[in-house]
C-alpha cells in the first residue's frame, strides 16, 4: 500500500462548475435571516442574524431553504443529489 502525502488542488471556472455533476451534485450554503430576507423576500418569523441553509444547484439556481441543515440534507438525498458544502 502506498500513501500519497500530497493533496492536489484544481480551479474551476464558473461555467465549468455549473457542468460538472450534470444535475447529480448540488451544495448548500449558509446564509443569514438577513440575507434570506433579501434574496427571498423571506421575513416573517426570521431573526435577522439567524442562520438558514440555502441548497443550490450547482449552477447556481435556488433549490430550498430551510432553518435546518440536516433537513436539507435529506431533501437532497430525495432528489438523489450528492451534496457539497461552501464555508
Amino acid at each position: 500500500m502506498v500513501e500519497n502525502d500530497t493533496l492536489e488542488t484544481f480551479e474551476m471556472s464558473p461555467d465549468e462548475f455549473a457542468l460538472w455533476g450534470d444535475g447529480h451534485v448540488a451544495y448548500i450554503r449558509p446564509i443569514s435571516g438577513d440575507q434570506a430576507a433579501r434574496m427571498f423576500g423571506i421575513n416573517s418569523e426570521i431573526e435577522a442574524d439567524q442562520i438558514l441553509y440555502v441548497l443550490h444547484g450547482a449552477d447556481g439556481s435556488y433549490m430550498a431553504i430551510s432553518d435546518s441543515l440536516e433537513g436539507l440534507e435529506a431533501n437532497a438525498m430525495e432528489r438523489n443529489l450528492q451534496t457539497v458544502s461552501l464555508h
